[in-house]
């Protein structure tokens, strides 16, 4: 361990893209250690070793160091995700190979977990001025047991990573299915990012798009490689096109409709597209703080849900405003519209 931690040059990355489900493109990567020399493609035997002879904090930092080399390859809006293990993230070597960045926007830590008690490192003082300097944190979710949400609850990552035994074959497993959108909906209430790992087939990956996983990674969009390459275009493009068709089937966005000249209501938009105010025939304003807002790429069973549980006065002007995920206005529905879809979606 001693010869390897005076040899960094042993250590190397290979990377794996990971996909936003809506748009095909490559959103990041995850870099994954490797020991050269050393037959077995997993590292864990190495730091295993290191927590061991107490060098666990050097091994993870000296790892990290060599992950984030290859940031500067990486376009601006890529993330690169780098794993440590949840009781070293707040080492000093490692805190200072994170404090040496020149910038933290775009670098996410996944955490691994020994034991429960290890969510308190995540919680200290020097990981959260590192998160406010923008830094990012990943959990993982392998169960979704009650251990693991508490654990989530706790550290309220950036990011959640649901691990590759609940994704595959979610589409025809309805325990799995639960279990996935239980961890989206415990995400979305946190405001995180859910990420699917594993993912090895398109069924698989249309499901996920259909119950709220944003992004995903797996041997459908390309394995781990010693260098930073896309998925193929084939794979990106057959993710936008079954979004789409996602959104029109069963998402809010397939009930949104443009306002249009000499109808009931206008749309004032600010520049960037988003509503300020409806105004209707008289020119009587509704200011858009006071109307219910449903995103596009909501399910229409969340939405109902969202409606049901909203303000009466809010309920009671019948219209909502439905949005893109960046805020601008698509068009308007209704709550009898959105209650009529679910019911027949439930048959």
């Amino acid at each position: 361990m001693a010869r390897l931690l005076r040899r960094p040059d042993s250590l190397r990355c290979v990377f794996q893209p990971v996909v936003d489900l809506h748009t095909g493109e490559c959103a990041g990567y995850e870099a994954l250690t490797r020991v050269a020399d050393w037959p077995a493609r997993s590292p864990q035997p190495w730091f295993t070793a290191a927590a061991r002879t107490g060098l666990a904090g050097q091994l993870e930092a000296a790892s990290m160091t060599n992950a984030l080399k290859g940031r500067a390859d990486l376009d601006v809006e890529q993330f690169l995700a780098v794993n440590v293990a949840a009781p070293h993230l707040d080492d000093p070597a490692v805190l200072d190979v994170l404090r040496g960045q020149p910038d933290l926007a775009g670098v996410v830590v996944e955490l691994g977990w020994s034991d429960p008690s290890s969510a308190d490192h995540a919680g200290s003082a020097a990981v959260a001025a590192l998160r406010m300097a923008g830094l990012r944190i990943a959990c993982d979710v392998t169960e979704a047991g009650r251990a693991e949400l508490d654990r989530l609850q706790k550290v309220r990552p950036d990011l959640v990573k649901i691990d590759g035994h609940l994704v595959k074959g979610a589409h025809e497993d309805p325990v799995r299915d639960r279990l996935i959108r239980l961890v989206v909906s415990m995400a979305a209430a946190m405001g995180a990012v859910v990420q699917a790992e594993g993912v090895e087939s398109l069924d698989d990956a249309r499901h996920l798009q259909t119950v709220g996983v944003r992004l995903a990674q797996g041997w459908l969009f390309g394995r781990a490689r010693p260098t930073f390459l896309p998925p193929e275009e084939g794979i990106r493009n057959w993710l936008r096109t079954s979004w789409e068709e996602t959104v029109s089937s069963t998402r809010v966005g397939r009930l949104a409709r443009p306002v249009q000249p000499g109808g009931p209501w206008g749309a004032d938009l600010d520049e960037s597209g988003r509503l300020v105010a409806l105004v209707d025939a008289r020119g009587s304003r509704q200011a858009a703080s006071r109307l219910l807002r449903l995103r596009a790429s909501q399910d229409l069973r969340s939405a109902a849900v969202r409606v049901l549980a909203s303000d009466a006065d809010r309920r009671a002007l019948g219209v909502l405003v439905i949005s893109d995920d960046d805020g601008a206005f698509l068009g308007l529905t209704d709550v009898d519209s959105v209650m009529r879809e679910v019911l027949a979606d439930l048959g």
